[in-house]
């Protein structure tokens, strides 16, 4: 069941944003993401229009997903088995403080993997006090922007010896000033794409373990469509940098690596399966460095989406039984939806994964 009732616009929105790649070599990057940032709030606003009761019915889909995969989780623990196991990165806050809920309300033994351990801890509090579910969240310590803090994390999971069934690389960056990661790469690439791809090589043997197929969901988003490519002379030095530019490139990374992880976990026969999602345009602290976008606290709050219908699809990919073994695909309404042209290029994709091991010194390896 998807959110999208309308093919239509689907096709429309999908056609759009193609053409919006083509034409944004002309544009500088506040104006072309200004137009994804405006298509998305009117997409919301007529999709409303169109299906006044859609916050509802997103909500009946996302519970149906959990109620199914708990009453899966109480059927496995009957038999013996442990309860699957998830990591949320960035699982304190947003989109997935929302995620991480909803996956301890699913069964999963939840790792809210940030950097703020205090603010781990409060969030996993929240959720107990929300689900009154207890000891199926707990928190750890993890710096996406410093290559150290998760190569401390992988082996520090590693040493819980509860396997691994969902990886969900949630936390992000946008908007920001010019700065660098612990290890020299400009931030907002370094922790939306570099970071997450260590830690996901890190756990891969762990996933490929799992017993019904380890899941991989990576937040992308729309913000891809106007980037022309990632400009790897420029991700250490200042330069040419473009706040909302090099969030766009990360995004596009996002969607690049899938499509290559995919490919070489395919060549290998492993279960695991990786697919993009965009959540749409949220009411999340996301846009705080943005002030145009940041007037989803204001009066205009009414056009962004709320953070249960932001992680529908992350739990779509992430429960759904129909999708076992469907992988390397980009979601958005829990349709496949056709990313950039870009992202389809192969050899941007390979491009990417030999500068990602470049940059962080590890490769594929189940």
């Amino acid at each position: 069941m998807t959110t999208d009732q309308l093919p239509p616009r689907a096709e429309w929105y999908d056609n759009f944003m193609s053409g919006l790649t083509k034409k944004s070599k002309y544009m500088p990057y506040f104006i072309s993401l200004g137009v994804v940032g405006v298509t998305e709030l009117g997409l919301n606003v007529w999709q409303r229009r169109k299906q006044s009761d859609v916050e509802v019915q997103s909500k009946k889909r996302l519970q149906s997903w959990i109620d199914q995969a708990k009453a899966t989780a109480a059927a496995a623990t009957q038999s013996g088995a442990s309860p699957r196991v998830a990591i949320v990165t960035g699982g304190n806050a947003g989109l997935g403080l929302h995620t991480s809920k909803a996956l301890v309300e699913a069964g999963y033994r939840v790792i809210i993997a940030c950097r703020s351990v205090k603010k781990g801890a409060e969030a996993v509090k929240m959720i107990e006090e929300q689900t009154g579910i207890k000891d199926m969240a707990s928190v750890m310590a993890l710096d996406l922007s410093s290559f150290e803090s998760i190569n401390a994390f992988s082996v520090e999971f590693k040493l819980l010896g509860i396997g691994l069934d969902l990886l969900v690389n949630n936390a992000g960056l946008m908007d920001i000033p010019f700065t660098l990661t612990t290890d020299g790469f400009e931030s907002q690439f370094g922790v939306n794409h570099l970071g997450h791809y260590k830690l996901t090589i890190a756990l891969l043997p762990l996933l490929h373990k799992s017993t019904q197929g380890g899941r991989i969901v990576v937040l992308s988003s729309a913000a891809m469509y106007p980037s022309q490519g990632i400009p790897y002379p420029q991700l250490r030095s200042k330069p040419g940098y473009s706040r909302l530019g090099s969030y766009s490139h990360s995004k596009l990374a996002n969607m690049l690596f899938v499509k290559a992880l995919k490919r070489r976990l395919v060549a290998a026969g492993s279960k695991v399966t990786v697919n993009a999602t965009h959540p749409g345009t949220c009411r999340t602290d996301l846009f705080a460095s943005n002030q145009i976008m940041n007037l989803a606290k204001g009066p205009t709050k009414g056009m962004f989406r709320s953070p249960e219908e932001g992680i529908t699809s992350t739990m779509y990919l992430a429960l759904a039984p129909e999708l076992e073994g469907v992988s390397g695909e980009y979601f958005f309404d829990q349709c496949v939806r056709m990313p950039s042209f870009v992202a389809l290029d192969e050899e941007q994709q390979e491009i990417l994964w030999a500068k990602s091991v470049e940059y962080t010194g590890v490769d594929f390896k189940l």
